[in-house]
């Protein structure tokens, strides 16, 4: 998920904004934002309220859609195929996000938690800082007044610091075999048939071909370009990994510029589960697709396993893994034994636990309990050919301790999410569907500020990494396979069937850490 999206709200909502296209009329005649659209336990959430949100949230994700993923005007499709449009899960998000904010509003008392003059003071001024940034058009169309931005900065500063008083009974000691995570080394002989490294050896022909023109013409460019440009073209990354890289670092540099004083003193007023969540389902709204395909991929795997041609190209693919297996017991070094076995297998590392579930299986069963540098002495089976692992470390530390970190964060998050639980069951919350449904995405929204396209940037980047991420897993890196898909299955299918915005995510623990340093600050 998604900490560049989290970075774009900046906090104080100082995203300026512009209407891409409208595909509709207005219902602003037939719209009472003073209307209430949802009541908790006798605390009414206007409709204005709920409209400004939910187009916010739109603004932080119509961007990516549309940058990354080839989708024009998102949400009014059904993306998910659940029968509902993007659209409408915004909505019901930010309408289960100010809930849960009210919720917590009404607790503060129980908690010892208020709000300071100088919070209070950062919310007018992060609010009056959003309108003075939009124009009327934008302001108009968002449902966006000054008293509406500052009911919704004020309800996001009270969840972000009810958070911590809400997890502080966490138990937050982790023991080393609960946490333990082991480094191991492994290489993938793969199974490919005659006509797979036909079609492979194409490819990696087409390749060298193009590369080598694209070198040509840029060779031609530099010549006539000025010394900036040739200092670009110098620095094209050639790989996906290189470029993600680079996109990243370039995304921090654009952060550091963006940041101002006036988003520092927004900071304490913010941070929202809805707008991350639902951001988080926009960063990943290419994953359905990828999943859905990588199942494919290994059922056809699977297929392909019964004809003659790959059956025999996994024999060769285990005479291979137990060919190597041999030489590392006969006393060669894993890397060395592995080039030696098959130049074109990659040698890889990775940090696993008992509890990993996006790793192949059989590297984790059969490394379990195993001692620092032990071998395992069977070729381990896998849909495109065979492992062969050797345990580094038994425990790793610096993985292990980044582990039980996780784990206490992921104990808040769940505190958290039984005490919203717990408070929604023993409280009385009803949605006026008539007004909600008065709430529609009739036009499209653009951010045209720098943190914008940091957020924008940021999102894309981490696309990259992911596909990066895969095309290592193609050339040898496949511990992150079928069990990867099912996750990333599981992912989506969360986004779009469950109320995201109940189940407080890590990302949102160290969001509101940090706006209690601000705080005290």
């Amino acid at each position: 998920m998604n900490n560049g999206l989290r970075k774009a709200a900046v906090i104080g909502l100082s995203a300026c904004l512009a209407l891409a296209s409208l595909s509709g009329c207005s219902k602003k005649d037939e719209f009472n934002a003073e209307a209430a659209a949802v009541t908790v336990n006798g605390d009414e959430i206007s409709a204005g309220l709920v409209k400004f949100g939910a187009h916010y949230s739109q603004a932080l994700m119509e961007d990516v859609y549309t940058m990354y993923m080839g989708v024009s005007d998102p949400m009014s499709q059904d993306l998910y195929g659940n029968g509902s449009t993007l659209g409408d899960m915004v909505k019901a998000d930010v309408v289960s996000a100010l809930e849960n904010m009210v919720l917590a509003e009404q607790k503060m008392g129980d908690y010892g938690v208020e709000l300071t003059d100088e919070e209070k003071a950062s919310v007018t001024e992060a609010a009056t800082q959003f309108m003075s940034d939009n124009g009327e058009e934008v302001l108009e169309r968002m449902g966006a007044t000054q008293e509406i931005v500052e009911r919704y900065l004020t309800l996001r500063l009270i969840q972000t610091k009810m958070q911590p008083a809400m997890s502080a009974d966490v138990d937050t000691e982790v023991s080393d075999d609960e946490a333990a995570q082991r480094k191991i080394q492994y290489t993938l002989f793969r199974a490919e048939t005659e006509a797979e490294t036909e079609a492979s050896s194409e490819e990696t022909t087409e390749a060298a071909e193009s590369e080598s023109s694209s070198e040509e013409t840029t060779e031609g460019a530099e010549d006539e370009a000025s010394s900036e440009v040739e200092t670009e073209a110098e620095t094209v990354p050639e790989t996906e990994a290189e470029t993600a890289d680079l996109t990243e670092k370039e995304t921090v540099k654009t952060g550091a510029a963006a940041e101002t004083e006036t988003e520092e003193a927004a900071e304490a007023a913010t941070e929202e589960s809805s707008e991350a969540e639902t951001a988080e389902a926009a960063t990943e709204a290419g994953s359905e697709e990828e999943s859905s395909e990588a199942a494919t991929e290994a059922e056809e795997t699977e297929t392909e396993t019964e004809d003659p041609a790959m059956a025999a190209a996994m024999e060769e693919a285990r005479a291979k893994a137990e060919e190597m297996i041999e030489k590392v017991k006969a006393g060669a070094d894993f890397e060395t034994a592995s080039a030696e076995v098959d130049e074109n297998a990659t040698c890889s590392t990775m940090t696993l636990g008992s509890d990993s579930t996006s790793v192949v299986e059989g590297l984790v069963t059969s490394t379990e309990g195993l001692e620092d540098g032990t071998l395992v002495e069977e070729p381990i089976e896998a849909s495109s050919g065979y492992y062969v692992a050797q345990v580094i470390s038994k425990l790793d530390r610096e993985a292990t301790d980044e582990k039980k970190e996780e784990i206490v964060e992921q104990r808040k998050s769940d505190r958290i999410s039984e005490l919203y639980t717990e408070w929604r069951d023993n409280g009385e919350i009803t949605q006026n569907d008539e007004v909600l449904a008065k709430i529609v995405f009739d036009f499209t929204l653009s951010q045209e500020t720098e943190a914008a396209t940091e957020a924008v940037t940021e999102a894309g980047s981490e696309a990259d990494s992911e596909a990066a991420t895969e095309a290592e897993t193609e050339a040898g890196s496949e511990a992150v396979t079928e069990a990867e898909t099912e996750t990333k299955t599981e992912a989506v299918t969360e986004a779009e069937t469950e109320t995201k915005t109940e189940a407080v995510t890590e990302e949102e623990t160290d969001a509101v850490t940090g706006s209690e340093t601000e705080t005290e600050k």
